[in-house]
């Protein structure tokens, strides 16, 4: 692919720099023949020091009768130990007269060795010297510039970074733009900037990095900071090949956009636009590449097209493949004069991807056990009134109850969770809502409160709102949950996806499973549940369990609504993605690759869907980096059921739409048995308003707003 021109380098090779003399060292030294004599710099005092810069020694007299007097330069490592530059670092004093200056350009390879080691040394061979200084060229402040050169791979997880240090943003000012360049990007790739102390700045959150750079427009607050400290650039899957500050009025880029098209699902071969705008009084030529890559960040094909558009105009630029894609998900990186145009996954023929079932021998088995273990477990259900959301229409309750332990053997463990019971006496249909996974929460975190249903938000229906294991109810002081009475209730898993990861017998999944099947048991035992009309959604980790739940209840659903489901085809997913794959890693211990995945297929959501033949509603994210469409179309592909429906946000990350919630209230209703139904629930409205904010979806009840996980928004 041709290599496209960047204008910044022009820009900083043309930008008016001054130089200043740093005075290193006065000491006067004798370097004898056989290199014995030398001077030491600290790193610190070339803290400021940029590729370009030149150390000097002023030589006072050469020696006679030495062939080659020269200056050089060495480092010594981390280790103490001496050390050569790979750059040229010496000097010949062969054919100057004394006094002279001896100069030698620092290279950024040289200044990384320096910054990794502990100190430059300047030694050498024949020659006195008396002063030795760093000439240091420095941009106006707010001026374009380059404050990095290198090659750094970050890998494929989070151990490495780079520290810049506040000299190196000693011109910088508010408004200014940090860019930070890469190359050789891998699936997932993620990008931060923090503090010289690590921690995060006010406008540099973690970024998922696409196109050949990330710039962030530094702030007030990100002044003070880089001032003071410096920065550290972190994350993985990319290497970072230059920084720069770039005065914004130096840039004069077109106006891009890349609408969506066909839902961005496409049957063979994708359409692709990008809208170019030119907003300048002359003719600018768009050169155009569109990158296609699989999802696995493997790449397939660069699209190229060149056009010039006239000043003030505009032009519709239509790119495809010529030849059909196969059956998949994947990503275009539309870039035009360098500039990101857009990014983003699309999908095609998506419900032809084979993600073949991986069960073991034993699958059905193992969970035939797991079942008989709970069903040999007192429930021994408690019910605790929540008098603020009871209405007249329903009581809502803790409810505190038996599940199987963290193993063969050992005492239940006590799940929770609110249900909403009617009070007509009547049996109503049930609806279970299974719970996303509890990372939002941190311990004396301020309005988290797992989501508890009003009496009126539903009240021809049964509900239940369950908090497997450690999660949510289970993870909240008392200040924390609605007022129950109870005091804390505390998390003693750890991080849920490790717990016990490598023993089916007491993984933390064994037990989730069989929380969400003890839940639907729950409402079974209920006067007021007609079971003939069950249902189940969840977002997420919920929807994970919704598959879960509709796989091993004893209870057949009616329909189920998964929805951006977490858990599904492991193998693909951690080629996919970095979370949760690096956790899987770092406690895989001695298994192999094949073991380790063989484990993780008992709680494999393309494996359990094979067994599920209830009507299905599901949803995909295409920009989804939590739970990628792969991971989805996984199970749903692999489902028994034929009378299923799959919905495609084409922009949306890891979230639903806007009107999931009622659309999947809609499905429901289409399979409420109306012999047993009660009243008019078939036509009856939501009680429930739904809305976007922020690109969240958000629910509203009785005036209060909930995100998709049942937590509380501000």
């Amino acid at each position: 692919m041709k290599k496209l021109f960047s204008f910044i380098v022009a820009l900083v090779a043309a930008a008016t720099l001054s130089a200043t003399e740093i005075i290193l060292s006065t000491e006067e030294f004798v370097c004898a023949d056989d290199w014995s004599t030398y001077v030491t710099i600290p790193k610190a005092d070339l803290a400021s020091a940029v590729a370009g810069d030149e150390i000097n020694v002023y030589v006072s007299a050469i020696s006679t009768g030495i062939e080659w007097p020269q200056v050089a330069l060495q480092y010594v490592d981390a280790a103490w130990e001496w050390k050569n530059f790979t750059d040229n670092s010496s000097v010949s004093l062969w054919d100057k007269t004394a006094p002279c200056v001896a100069s030698i350009e620092l290279t950024q390879n040289m200044l990384d060795s320096i910054a990794a080691g502990q100190q430059l040394v300047v030694k050498g061979a024949g020659y006195t010297a008396n002063k030795i200084s760093l000439t240091h060229t420095a941009a106006p402040a707010g001026t374009t510039q380059s404050i990095w050169t290198g090659e750094k791979d970050f890998g494929t997880n989070w151990g490495e970074w780079e520290q810049l240090p506040a000299a190196k943003f000693a011109s910088a000012v508010e408004g200014q733009i940090l860019r930070v360049r890469f190359n050789n990007l891998r699936a997932g790739a993620q990008l931060q900037v923090s503090s010289s102390t690590w921690h995060t700045m006010v406008d540099t959150e973690i970024k998922v990095i696409s196109g050949r750079y990330q710039d962030f427009t530094i702030t007030a607050d990100m002044l003070d900071t880089l001032k003071a400290g410096g920065a550290i650039i972190n994350g993985f899957g990319y290497t970072m090949t230059e920084v720069l500050l770039i005065n914004p009025a130096d840039l004069k880029p077109l106006t891009l956009s890349v609408p969506v098209t066909d839902n961005w699902v496409f049957a063979a071969r994708p359409s692709i636009t990008i809208h170019v705008e030119n907003p300048y009084s002359e003719a600018v030529t768009a050169t155009v590449e569109v990158e296609i890559a699989t999802d696995k960040a493997v790449a397939l094909d660069t699209l190229l097209a060149s056009r010039e558009i006239a000043a003030g105009a505009s032009e519709n630029i239509v790119m495809t493949t010529e030849e059909d894609l196969a059956a998949g998900f994947y990503k275009a990186t539309c870039i035009v004069n360098d500039d990101l145009a857009r990014a983003f996954v699309f999908g095609v023929n998506p419900t032809a991807i084979v993600s073949a079932p991986d069960k073991q021998a034993d699958f059905d088995t193992y969970w035939a056990a797991a079942k008989a273990q709970l069903a040999a477990i007192d429930m021994n259900a408690t019910l605790t009134e929540i008098p603020s959301k009871s209405t007249a229409a329903r009581k809502v309750y803790l409810v505190e109850m038996n599940s199987v332990p963290d193993g063969l053997t050992g005492e239940p463990v006590i799940i929770r969770g609110y249900y909403a019971e009617p009070t007509d006496g009547q049996k109503h249909p049930v609806i279970m809502h299974y719970a996303g996974y509890d990372s939002g929460y941190r311990p004396g975190g301020q309005d988290v409160k797992p989501y508890c249903p009003s009496g009126d938000a539903e009240p021809d229906y049964a509900e239940f709102m369950l908090s497997t294991r450690g999660q949510n109810i289970n993870n909240r002081q008392a200040s924390e949950r609605e007022a129950d009475g109870k005091g804390d209730f505390t998390n003693t898993y750890g991080d849920w996806f490790a717990f016990e990861f490598g023993n089916k017998d007491s993984y933390y999944y064994r037990g989730a499973f069989m929380d969400c099947v003890q839940a639907v048991r729950f409402m079974a035992s209920r006067e007021t549940s007609d079971m003939s009309n069950l249902f189940a959604e969840g977002q997420s980790q919920g929807g994970a369990f919704t598959y879960a739940a509709a796989a091993l209840s004893d209870y057949p659903f009616s329909a189920i609504a998964p929805g951006i489901a977490f858990l599904g085809d492991y193998p693909d997913y951690f080629d996919i993605v970095n979370w949760p794959a690096y956790v899987a890693r770092e406690n895989q211990g001695a298994m192999t690759d094949e073991e380790m995945f063989a484990f993780l297929s008992y709680y494999d959501t393309k494996n359990l869907a094979t067994s599920i033949s209830a009507p299905t509603i599901a949803c995909i994210g295409l920009q989804d980096q939590v739970c990628p469409p792969h991971t989805n179309i996984a199970p749903y592909n692999n489902l028994l059921s034929t009378d299923k429906q799959l919905l495609f946000n084409p922009e949306n990350g890891h979230q639903v739409a806007g009107d999931w919630y009622s659309t999947y209230m809609a499905f429901f209703r289409n399979y409420i048995d109306k012999s047993t139904a009660v009243g008019q629930v078939n036509s009856r409205p939501s009680a429930a308003q739904k809305m976007l904010q922020e690109g969240q979806l958000i629910i509203i009840r009785n005036n209060v707003k909930y995100n998709a996980n049942g937590t509380l928004v501000r």
